[in-house]
């Protein structure tokens, strides 16, 4: 059995196994933390020209630096998400294969969004979902 997967940033992943489709994700999750994250360093990025001076830079940045590192680990917990519920259903349905359709044209037009290619990490999420497929014996072919 074949699992067609659709990336896009609208719904993360859509899946069509077995007659059916599931969507996992969407994009108000995803964006929503992510650009908050963005907007909250931000803003500590303006404060820090104020905070008082003295014991030099690097404690004048940390809580920035520790800002960048919760959006890294706040995107990647979701793409795990998104990959493992993609791939218990395939499990559930017993697919073999992962079909990854229509990527090409998402790919090409994600290039010329720049909020696209600085908030969507759709390569993120291809290698979790290959390296998961693989741990469980499901090959993932890209159309």
């Amino acid at each position: 059995m074949i699992a067609e997967v659709s990336l896009s940033p609208e719904t993360p992943v859509v899946v069509h196994i077995a007659g059916k489709r599931y969507a996992i994700g969407d994009k108000e999750e995803f964006f929503y933390r992510r650009l908050a994250l963005q907007q909250a360093r931000q803003r500590l990025q303006a404060a820090a020209t104020t905070c008082r001076g003295g014991h030099g830079r690097a404690r004048k940045l940390a809580l920035l630096e520790s800002f960048e590192k919760k959006e890294h680990h706040c995107v990647h917990h979701k793409l795990h998400l998104y990959s493992r519920r993609l791939i218990d259903l395939c499990l559930q349905h017993h697919a073999a294969t992962i079909l990854l359709v229509g990527q090409e044209e998402k790919e090409a037009a994600a290039r010329e969004d720049r909020f696209l290619l600085r908030n969507w990490s759709y390569y993120a999420l291809k290698e979790k979902i290959a390296y998961k497929a693989k741990r469980v014996g499901i090959t993932v072919l890209s159309e």
